[in-house]
């Protein structure tokens, strides 16, 4: 090797040291490169569809708020709007994981052990199928047994709840509506934390469709395998085809850490609940019934029941719906 070639590699290994030297935990301030990989892995799990490194400078809240999508609530977190290095990531996280949401918040908990499990069943003949011009529309699942699929069972307040398994901001659930035929589905959900955007897909057939907001209603073409998305806020939104040729679907929107949806049994379970008294929400979507052609819908279904939950043993609250 020549002098000239050793000098050259003398400096490239001193280079090489010295940029090792100068990296950085992924979410440092110092960090120099190697958190904008780990903040990039983070962005693509989640899905926010950012793809932008953050300089080095960046604070740790500015850090945190970029690599888990921002927050989720429009604004600073506990009032504070100041981007400064003495938020400490840690904080960021147990204020957001513990929030329930706008005007919802709660205290979150760890080791809860209070459970409230049931069963949903109907009282009556269930209702009869429903046919329109489109073909069979799906109905209210009641089993032979009289058991009612499909009924959400959601607590909307709490003051000391579960911790969300987050990293960041509380975890997405449900905004997903989709055509399929004759009808709209799932024919209810919930969507939590809120505000949120509701993604609506298409299949082969196009349609027109009306969406009923708590404040505002909503006109949007969904063309063949296409997809339409509306900001949905707090309460109930109403999906349904503007000419009443599909079976609609509904979607409460609630800030709450504590829902189910009954399965083909009817059974609920909620736990990781702290003692107390709870009003518990039952919530099912109104059969539709065939009006000059065009389906339509009376009110839905709401019961409210208060239970008391304790540590020791599962509280049992069953429903028979009229």
């Amino acid at each position: 090797m020549t002098a000239r070639a050793a000098l050259l590699t003398a400096v490239l290994a001193a280079c090489g040291s010295s940029q090792r030297a100068r990296m950085y935990p992924a979410g440092s301030d110092k960090d120099d490169g190697y958190g904008d990989l780990a903040q990039k892995s983070a962005r693509l799990l989640i899905g926010d569809g950012s793809d932008a490194a953050l300089p080095p400078h960046r604070s740790r809240r500015a850090r945190a708020d970029a690599a888990y999508g921002g927050d989720p609530y429009g604004g600073a977190t506990d009032g504070d709007d100041a981007d400064t290095d003495d938020v400490d990531v840690d904080d960021l996280i147990d204020a957001r994981g513990g929030a329930s949401g706008s005007g919802s918040r709660y205290t979150p908990e760890l080791g809860l052990t209070g459970v409230i499990e049931g069963t949903v069943t109907w009282r009556g003949p269930p209702p009869r199928p429903v046919t329109t011009a489109c073909g069979a529309v799906p109905g209210l699942h009641v089993t032979t047994n009289r058991a009612v699929a499909g009924v959400l069972v959601y607590i909307e307040h709490v003051d000391v709840g579960r911790t969300l398994p987050t990293l960041g901001r509380p975890l997405a659930v449900g905004g997903v509506v989709a055509k399929r035929g004759c009808a709209l589905g799932p024919a209810v959900q919930i969507l939590t934390p809120v505000p949120a955007d509701l993604a609506i897909h298409g299949d082969a057939g196009e349609a027109r469709l009306r969406v009923t907001l708590p404040d505002s209603t909503r006109l949007v073409d969904l063309q063949p395998a296409g997809r339409v998305v509306v900001p949905v806020q707090t309460g109930v939104t109403r999906i349904e085809a503007e000419d009443g040729s599909l079976a609609a679907a509904w979607v409460v929107a609630s800030d709450t850490p504590y829902y189910a949806i009954t399965d083909d049994r009817g059974r609920f379970r909620l736990d990781e609940l702290a003692a107390g008294t709870y009003e518990v929400t039952f919530w099912r979507p109104p059969p539709a019934a065939v009006t000059a052609g065009k389906l339509s819908y009376g009110a839905p279904a709401i019961v409210h029941r208060a239970v008391r939950v304790d540590a020791a043993r599962p509280a049992r609250l069953d429903l028979a719906l009229p």
